[in-house]
């Protein structure tokens, strides 16, 4: 059904008055952020004359906080995070380049999650295992790390819970990543594949379909989502388990999306770095501790957060690899670790057990609402041939 002539004239001189209005905003818009980014090379040139950190974790999350508790919308949270996101890059490009850690190769979820948590501005340092990972901040190399440390349906990633104990690392922020796992290829369809890239992990999220659909085919372990993507790629009869950035980066057709055998699949991110962060009265703290080999020890232990009511939210035991037959136990409890009840239920923690770390207290995420991965430029740019 058409416009009436002046219907239709009027529709587009109340579109012309909305656009023009927008304009204008967009130029106020304009000089504001330029006036903020003259606010922040203002910091940084005050930092760096009176040597001051230039990297300042759990600043950028008082920053959100504030403004979450301000927005009166219809901008919803996510939009609203992932804009500053991208603002707190520019700001800190001004300033210094901020270097990241993370797992690699390229595209991988850690690359992913790490993009999510600090923007494009940033720089990505790749390494080989979470090892380097880890020893990257260590060694100064980096400003922070990003590493996997739970999986929704698989636990606690046991290598990072080790590094957690073995390393002087401290927990700057958390956030959870969906995992959607797709089949990709050079070839047309999944029955043509002969040879399967796949993270051990991602191989067992997927198993039910990959029975069901692929059950000749020869199974590749690999490193990571990403690598298996890398090798599906070079290999006229592969295909791979991997996620669709990884996909598009190495030239692939997705064969199928979302093959994983459940809903909901979950990583969970920290990103690391050597300080403590200031409390924001929406925080989490997670510890790491060790008991005697008595009975009623862990139960003692426990006791200490139950007295002070302080919540605990997870709780998971890992066997200490320094020494044989002796248990580390991870707990992630509600609160700042300067909080009254908090600071009084770790000074009694600590007075029962062997050996007490706090990892860090940082922003609690909802695992509830995990980033999902924007998708829609992957599908519409199709892929690079012969990449």
């Amino acid at each position: 059904m058409g416009f009436a002539p002046g219907n239709e004239m009027s529709m587009h001189e109340d579109l012309k008055t909305l656009r023009d209005a927008i304009d204008e905003v967009d130029l106020e818009l304009l000089r504001l952020f330029n006036r903020r980014m003259e606010l922040a090379q203002g910091v940084g040139r005050l930092k760096a004359s009176n040597g001051l950190e230039l990297f300042v974790p759990g600043r950028e999350e008082l920053i959100l906080q504030r403004l979450l508790a301000a927005n009166p919308g219809p901008i919803s949270e996510a939009s609203l995070r992932a804009i500053y996101k991208e603002i707190f890059a520019a700001s800190r490009l001004l300033q210094y380049v901020l270097q990241v850690s993370y797992l690699g190769p390229e595209w991988t979820y850690s690359h992913l999650a790490a993009l999510s948590l600090f923007g494009h501005s940033a720089q990505y340092i790749s390494c080989p295992t979470l090892e380097d990972v880890f020893d990257a901040l260590l060694k100064g190399k980096v400003h922070v790390a990003v590493v996997p440390v739970e999986n929704s349906l698989q636990g606690g990633v046991g290598r990072t819970m080790d590094l957690l104990y073995e390393r002087d690392v401290r927990v700057l922020s958390e956030c959870y990543v969906e995992v959607a796992h797709c089949l990709c290829s050079h070839l047309e369809s999944p029955q043509s594949i002969k040879h399967l890239f796949a993270h051990p992990q991602a191989m067992e999220q997927c198993r039910r379909w990959v029975l069901e659909n692929l059950p000749d085919v020869v199974w590749t372990e690999c490193t990571s989502t990403a690598q298996a993507a890398q090798l599906a790629a070079r290999d006229r009869a592969g295909g791979a388990i991997s996620n669709l950035y990884a996909a598009h980066h190495y030239g692939l057709r997705v064969l199928e999306e979302r093959i994983e055998d459940h809903a909901a699949n979950t990583t969970r991110f920290f990103a690391l770095s050597n300080r403590l962060n200031p409390k924001t009265g929406n925080d989490k703290t997670s510890v790491l501790f060790a008991v005697s080999d008595e009975p009623g020890s862990l139960h003692s232990a426990l006791e200490a957060f139950a007295r002070s009511g302080i919540n605990m939210t997870r709780i998971e035991s890992r066997p200490n690899r320094l020494f044989p037959w002796q248990y580390l136990f991870y707990a992630d409890i509600e609160g700042h670790h300067e909080d009254d009840s908090v600071r009084d239920a770790l000074q009694e923690l600590r007075g029962s057990v062997t050996f007490l770390k706090i990892l860090g207290s940082y922003v609690k995420n909802d695992p509830t609402h995990p980033i999902r991965l924007e998708k829609e430029r992957i599908r519409q740019t199709p892929p690079t041939p012969g990449h």
